[in-house]
């Protein structure tokens, strides 16, 4: 099951990628609407589990990331402690 849903999830991603080029943009209502489309779809993929994502979609969490979310985090507390 995992692998099936890894599978649709890279047809999705793919999709996605082609749709979002560069090159290809004819600024027409039905083309923005796939455009959102896409993007919508692509989130949903990236809202699934890590352990569902298809494994060349996984990076690692950067040492910048993981400072920027402690320092985040610090001042969430820190709003919530002068609220509370």
């Amino acid at each position: 099951m995992n692998e099936q849903i890894q599978d649709f999830a890279r047809k999705v991603l793919a999709i996605t990628r082609e749709v979002e080029r560069e090159d290809y943009d004819p600024g027409t209502q039905e083309w923005y609407t796939l455009l959102n489309l896409s993007q919508t779809a692509a989130r949903l993929v990236y809202a699934l589990p890590v352990e569902m994502l298809p494994p060349e979609e996984v990076r690692p969490v950067s040492v910048y990331e993981e400072r920027l979310l402690d320092e985040l985090l610090g001042i969430l507390a820190d709003l919530e402690r002068r609220e509370g």
